[in-house]
């Protein structure tokens, strides 16, 4: 374990908690004082579970788990996992349960759970198998919720994912929020979460700013981790997480965002840019043209209200066009025949027509900027608010300029002008933009390593195409950051890539035991051509269509890596266990 640092680079002119009344922002060092207690309590548990296997030791080691993304695949995969580290003990072994895009699919499933339900994982894999077998989407609810979310000002392509795409691969929608965890992880039943994200301003470019893209979200506290030994993280309580704040205080509260949109959040995006469009543009369709969203506008008043509802959506197939590199000008001509004749428009019909007569001698940029001129001209406030369906004009409307600025996980920044931090590039914007911690390294190793959680042992099961890239990714990682991590043999790695074994074992005399498992290998595969056809079969952007053998199938590849390797891992943590005696 690892000193707490005696001196802060930022400025902290108090440590805010639950209880501080001055400030509704907590800068501090390593973990909040509420998961210091769960962790305690969570403590208590597996020293129960270390006993039952006749290891006595008098203070528990701390064990991560560490699940990745991968889309559908990793989800799946995931639950095998959990389901037979439960059924095997190991589970209660577990400290903290850390996930990263497809895998929080599965990790949001999983904390609505009861405590009873956390002790036999295999109804929820059961549970899994039937939602994946005779799960619907429903257009009308998915539509709910998306009109619900535009009445919000931070909405982002981030909610058209929840709603559509995630809605649509999971047949699950979870209204339970994070901040509702807090009774199990604080009495330590189960395994204290943490969701990860980064933040897409920060993702790429210095060294230094790279390691503040981090962003975890926990049932007590969500924000940037510890950063190195000298500067401390800085968070918001989950449940005002995404409300307005300025200066450390609380301006406005806005309700805090359900599980369902947080799994989006850490799941975006996942497919490139021009397969994401293409996937947006098929579920636009699906939710404009829902036989109860027409039978809405047959009652629709104004009579201009319905004419700004088909410009939005000609708007919308124009904005696809742009983007996609086709040809813009039948839309454009379009749009000019609709607004032609209707006084509400008359201004943005001459603006259309300044567009065409533009079109040829402006470059993709410029002509971006006019497509947001445009989209303003047409947003007439006093129809969208006398129509009895506002809120999905909004949702139409707000779809467009994400789409055209490319905005994801739009949230309201906790730390817009709070002067307690020297970190300016942190609170200089008015809203951070969250996104898929994949597009960083794709499992959360920064949020459990040193100083943040000093984990003993690291068990992580990578679902990844690449078997070693989050290990070798990590290394680097900590390597700018001067965080203690075990060797990594980069030529053995490279020698196993297209057959990798079941279980590697990192370790040296600083850090924590790294554990890695790899989804596909020798052990459950046989060979170098059974591992490529199965992600040939399980590739990471197929999310429909599974059959229930290929589900099986999967749920017994992740178990076979558990099972295999239960008495490497029991010896690992019992080391362990008397070393931290």
């Amino acid at each position: 374990m690892t000193d707490k640092p005696k001196h802060a680079a930022f400025s902290t002119m108090s440590q805010p908690g639950k209880q501080d009344e001055r400030s509704n922002i907590s800068v501090h060092f390593g973990i909040s004082e509420e998961e210091k207690v769960a962790v305690q309590n969570r403590g208590k548990k597996v020293l129960m579970a270390l006993q039952k296997l006749g290891i006595n030791t008098k203070k528990s080691p701390i064990v991560s788990v560490l699940v990745s993304g991968g889309g559908l695949r990793a989800t799946i995969a995931c639950q095998g996992v959990l389901t037979e580290l439960s059924h095997l003990g190991i589970l209660d072994m577990v400290t903290y349960l850390a996930g990263v895009s497809g895998s929080t699919w599965c990790m949001a499933s999983l904390y609505t759970q009861s405590d009873d339900g956390w002790e036999d994982l295999q109804k929820a894999e059961v549970e899994l198998q039937r939602r994946l077998r005779e799960g619907s989407w429903k257009t009308f609810v998915a539509l709910d919720g998306l009109c619900k979310a535009a009445e919000r000002d931070d909405y982002s392509l981030t909610d058209f994912w929840s709603y559509s795409f995630v809605y649509f691969f999971t047949k699950e929608l979870i209204n339970t929020r994070l901040s509702q965890v807090r009774l199990q992880s604080e009495m330590g039943t189960v395994p204290y979460p943490i969701f990860a994200a980064i933040e897409e301003n920060l993702k790429i470019g210095e060294k230094e700013k790279t390691q503040h893209a981090w962003f975890e979200f926990t049932p007590d506290w969500a924000g940037y981790s510890t950063l190195g030994y000298s500067e401390p993280g800085t968070y918001v309580s989950t449940t005002y997480c995404g409300s307005k704040f300025e200066g450390g205080k609380l301006i406005q509260q806005e309700p805090e965002r359900d599980l369902s949109y947080l799994r989006a959040l850490c799941s975006s995006v996942l497919a490139d840019k021009d397969a994401m469009l293409q996937g947006i543009m098929d579920f636009f369709k699906k939710l404009t043209h829902h036989s109860r969203t027409q039978a809405s506008f047959l009652i629709t008043e104004p009579d201009a209200g319905v004419t700004l509802k088909d410009i939005i959506e000609e708007l919308f197939n124009l904005i696809i066009t742009f983007l996609t590199d086709g040809d813009c000008l039948p839309h454009l001509e379009s749009l000019q025949f609709t607004m032609s004749g209707d006084e509400n428009f008359v201004e943005a019909a001459a603006f259309v027509a300044e567009i065409i007569e533009q079109l040829s001698k402006t470059n993709k940029d410029e002509q971006n900027q006019l497509f947001q001129v445009l989209l303003l001209k047409t947003w007439i406030k006093d129809l969208v608010e006398k129509s009895r369906v506002s809120s999905y004009l909004k949702f139409l409307w707000k779809t467009n300029q994400c789409l055209l600025t490319w905005t994801w996980g739009t949230m309201k920044n906790f730390m817009y002008k709070y002067g307690d931090i020297e970190a300016k590039h942190l609170t200089h914007v008015k809203n951070l933009h969250l996104m898929d911690a994949g597009l960083a390294i794709n499992s959360a190793y920064p949020l459990v390593l040193p100083p943040v959680r000093n984990s003993d042992i690291i068990l992580s099961f990578d679902f990844s195409e690449d078997p070693f890239m989050t290990i070798t990714e990590t290394e680097k990682y900590c390597k700018s950051c001067n965080i203690p991590f075990p060797p990594v043999d980069k030529d053995r790695l490279k020698q196993d890539a297209d057959a990798p074994w079941d279980c590697y074992v990192f370790e040296g005399e600083k850090g924590p035991v790294v554990m890695h498992f790899p989804l596909f290998n020798r052990v459950n595969c046989g060979s170098a051509e059974v591992i490529e056809k199965k992600w040939q079969t399980y590739e990471t952007f197929r999310f429909r269509d599974y059959s229930d053998d290929e589900v099986i199938q999967l749920l017994e590849d992740s178990k076979l890596n558990v099972r295999e390797n239960k008495d490497r891992i029991l010896a690992k943590i019992s080391e362990l266990s008397k070393a931290t005696s």
